[in-house]
């Protein structure tokens, strides 16, 4: 992603005022930030949401290339032009769609993460290369706005024709931050009439098995309480051996999945519960085809309550 020097502001263009719901997608004109806006779009008609394209210009990459204020300004200018460009294919596959663009410099995770608490916005869209890209999950821009967002991050690879959300993945866990996304789940499967399918690991050990079933009960509750259409499944060591961020990768592609809702990281810090992140990045990293819903878990233990454009 690129940017340069400013105030934030000066850069906006068509923001709307705060009660509008927007999602907001940050571009670098990959393949993967470009099939972020296939979904954003999607998610913007069932939701009556606005869509702002953000590109933000690195000072760091400016840093290096050692430009000057003629080459920053002829670099602002391809950009918005680019920005407007897109907007436009968008309106014409979209014509209800309401897109906004955005131009920006400074470190893209803070840039995005700001621009994100401002104007209110309810989710961001990202595109992500994965394990497989240039640049890893760890250290990358879209890893480093999934752990610092306060609203849920969709992380997309894949390109389809037809973005939907029939089926959504919910794997449970022991953990209390588990339970939020349950929220997210009831919000996004109303609006899309979606199936979610609970997914949880056996457990040999009887304590932990009654703590699975109660968590899933739990969530099955509050779906039906919801109206959500659900299925229940625990998954079994002979069909699924591998840990749970493996075995939710393959459960979404047995059912060629849409969407997989998962907390980016446990609220407490205890030691037992660290493994959710390097989880979430596992879950990110190998998923091919199925964007991921990354949730930054709530400090107060409760549920989550989420953007305002998901009711």
């Amino acid at each position: 992603m690129f940017i340069f020097a400013a105030s934030l502001r000066n850069f906006m263009i068509d923001i709307k005022t705060p009660q509008d719901h927007i999602i907001l997608v940050p571009m670098d004109f990959s393949d993967s930030s470009n099939n972020a806006v296939y979904y954003a779009v999607e998610m913007a008609n069932f939701f009556d949401s606005e869509v702002t394209l953000l590109h933000v210009i690195s000072k760091s990459m400016l840093s290096n290339l050692l430009v000057g204020k003629s080459e920053i300004a002829l670099l602002r200018d391809n950009v918005r032009k680019k920005l407007e460009e897109l907007k436009v294919e968008i309106l014409e596959k979209w014509p209800n769609t309401k897109v906004n663009t955005v131009v920006s410099e400074g470190k893209p995770f803070k840039v995005i993460n700001q621009i994100a608490e401002e104007n209110n916005c309810d989710t961001i869209v990202m595109g992500t290369n994965g394990v497989n890209g240039i640049e890893q999950f760890t250290g990358s821009t879209t890893s480093r706005v999934i752990k610092s967002s306060k609203i849920p991050v969709i992380a997309v690879k894949e390109k389809r024709t037809e973005p939907k959300f029939d089926k959504i993945v919910l794997p449970i866990d022991l953990t209390r931050t588990s339970r939020q996304k349950i929220d997210w789940a009831v919000k996004v499967g109303k609006k899309y009439n979606s199936t979610v399918h609970i997914i949880m690991e056996l457990e040999n050990d009887e304590l932990i098995g009654k703590k699975i079933k109660a968590n899933l009960n739990q969530a099955e509750s509050i779906l039906k309480k919801h109206g959500v259409k659900y299925e229940s499944h625990l998954l079994d060591d002979r069909e699924y051996p591998d840990h749970l961020g493996k075995d939710t990768i393959k459960y979404a592609e047995k059912i060629d999945a849409d969407l997989i809702i998962i907390m980016t990281k446990s609220e407490t810090g205890k030691l037992s519960e660290l493994f959710v992140g390097s989880y979430a990045e596992q879950i990110v990293n190998s998923s091919q085809k199925t964007p991921v819903m990354c949730i930054n878990p709530k400090s107060t233990g409760t549920r989550a309550t989420g953007g305002s454009g998901f009711y």
